[in-house]
């Protein structure tokens, strides 16, 4: 363990912290134009947000796995309570509690949003399917599988060229 003086240990993470806010601050916006694409179905915003999403995203885990790898090698076990060790032992000041907080709650917001996201996705999926089963000349939903996974077997499905 080669563990630094805790106001250098401070400096480092709360830089990798102020670092994480500001690109989970840029993923939390992407995802609120991605929200905004999705519900004006623009295809092409939604091409370019999904870059978007992708560089944050990556780079906050990045970031993420840094700050990891930097609290183990001070010897501060991995785990929930790793970012609590560490704070008892350096943050004297609050610095990095206050951004820790504020990362926590970007994330809680971007997951919000996600899920959100998500659930628009899977309804437009949903309407995309009853209108597809409706060309075959199906019920809709009945070319789904069943609950214990099996398909329908409906065999009057038809292909699109024959609809």
């Amino acid at each position: 363990m080669n563990r630094p003086a805790p106001a250098e240990a401070r400096t480092e993470i709360a830089s990798i912290i102020g670092e994480s806010v500001a690109e989970a601050i840029g993923l939390k916006e992407s995802l609120e134009v991605e929200r905004a694409a999705l519900e004006q179905q623009d295809t092409d915003a939604l091409d370019a947000v999904v870059v978007s999403k992708t560089e944050h995203a990556g780079k906050l885990q990045a970031l993420d796995n840094k700050r990891s790898a930097l609290c183990q090698e001070w010897g501060f076990a991995m785990g929930p309570g790793q970012m609590d060790d560490l704070i008892g032992w350096c943050d004297q000041d609050a610095v990095i509690s206050k951004g820790w907080e504020e990362l926590m709650r970007l994330a809680a917001e971007g997951n919000a949003l996600n899920l959100t996201n998500g659930a628009i996705i899977r309804l437009r999926h949903q309407h995309f399917e009853t209108s597809l089963s409706l060309l075959r000349g199906v019920t809709p939903g009945s070319d789904t599988y069943g609950r214990n996974g099996e398909e329908s077997g409906d065999s009057s499905r038809r292909s699109l060229a024959e609809a």
